[in-house]
């Protein structure tokens, strides 16, 4: 009788352990799961008729441009000084890589930006402003530079689309001439393209039955790669906030959950969101075209998350450019916390585990003191 009781309890025991081992993969398990379709096409943010995807000519590779971290200190936020900075900038970073940026065969580059805060906190217009001009300069037409972001609603509320007003007085629905993609629209998107892991989706509701939790459709979240298959490349332009889930909103959120359908799920995940982040910018078809990213620091809100609250927003005349999206959210997180400190609020501690999740990718660096930096000076 005892030998048939402890064989009971062996077996309850064995049942038990197994169970742990599953429930324990499925906690630190986040796998992205994207389809192999055929080539892509490229899809115009003016219009919907798809063209045939070339190679890029001339690409500067990854592994030749984010070693570096390029600092500029600005006089002030106007026009003319934002116009300085750039153009030093891109300079620098051309002598640094040793090939100049210009027009590839397909003739069109993307702008990432940032207006998922809404109107008070956005990309500054005159960075915008004096990138297009440095690309103009480098021989694309302001037809041909498209601006991208989720909401066209935000878009318009941040200044990237004229007031519905303006347009029935005759405005053109776009930036200055140059088109802009609003990817909620859902026209950029493939079925085919798409990052999913185990979070539940955003449509969750606690009446809701686990079918519906876990349906895979409603976890995907959809990757814009058409669009950008179709540019030579494309630029990052983020804007600086805290934000639960990944610690701070910066160059790795603007390409990652600010870049993706279905994002809500990772807003306020702290566990899931970093590892989640860090694959999105990972996955080779969205990177393949990236350039640098570009942060300034004329709006930095340090408390409050995404959403915009003029009281805990700080600036500097502070400018950085790189392709490593590690080494400058690790700048933005230093400032954060200065701030944060000097406000009376906690910092933002210990450093956000997105950073590592980033760096197991080779997608950069959090060591600071590793990367070439350099203090660009006027031009």
């Amino acid at each position: 009788m005892n030998f048939l009781n402890l064989l009971k309890k062996s077996a309850v025991l064995q049942i038990y352990f197994i169970l742990a081992l599953t429930y324990a993969a499925a906690q630190e398990t986040v796998e992205m799961q994207v389809a192999v379709p055929p080539p892509p096409k490229s899809i115009d943010a003016s219009s919907e008729t798809p063209g045939a995807v070339k190679p890029a000519a001339g690409k500067i590779p990854f592994s030749a441009s984010k070693d570096f971290l390029f600092e500029y200190r600005m006089r002030s936020f106007s026009k003319k000084d934002y116009t300085k900075a750039v153009s030093a900038l891109f300079s620098d970073f051309e002598k640094a890589v040793g090939m100049r940026i210009g027009r590839g065969e397909k003739g069109k580059v993307g702008l990432k930006v940032y207006s998922n805060s809404g109107a008070g906190i956005g990309t500054p217009k005159a960075l915008v402003d004096a990138v297009i001009a440095q690309l103009e300069k480098r021989g694309y037409k302001k037809s041909e530079i498209c601006l991208i972001d989720l909401s066209r609603r935000k878009l318009r509320d941040v200044g990237f689309l004229p007031r519905i007003s303006a347009l029935r007085s005759g405005a053109k629905d776009d930036y200055n001439g140059c088109p802009v993609a609003d990817l909620e629209s859902g026209k950029y998107y493939d079925k085919n393209w798409y990052y999913d892991n185990p979070l539940p989706p955003k449509t969750y509701r606690h009446n809701q039955s686990a079918e519906a939790v876990y349906d895979p459709e409603l976890r995907k979240s959809m990757l814009p790669v058409p669009l950008y298959y179709g540019f030579d490349f494309w630029i990052n332009l983020p804007v600086v906030t805290d934000m639960e889930g990944l610690g701070i909103s910066g160059a790795i959120a603007n390409v990652s959950v600010w870049n993706v359908s279905n994002n809500e799920r990772f807003l306020n995940s702290p566990a899931n969101a970093p590892m989640a982040a860090a694959e999105i910018c990972a996955v080779p078809e969205m990177r393949e075209g990236y350039l640098f990213s570009i942060i300034s620091f004329e709006q930095i809100q340090i408390a409050g998350g995404a959403k915009f609250n003029a009281g805990v927003v700080v600036s500097e005349p502070y400018i950085l450019l790189s392709s490593d999206i590690v080494a400058l959210d690790v700048m933005a997180w230093n400032y954060i916390n200065k701030y944060r400190i000097r406000r009376g609020f906690d910092p933002i501690a210990p450093m956000p585990p997105v950073f590592g999740y980033c760096e197991q990718l080779k997608l950069g660096s959090a060591n600071i003191t590793e990367k070439k930096r350099r203090f660009v000076p006027e031009n």
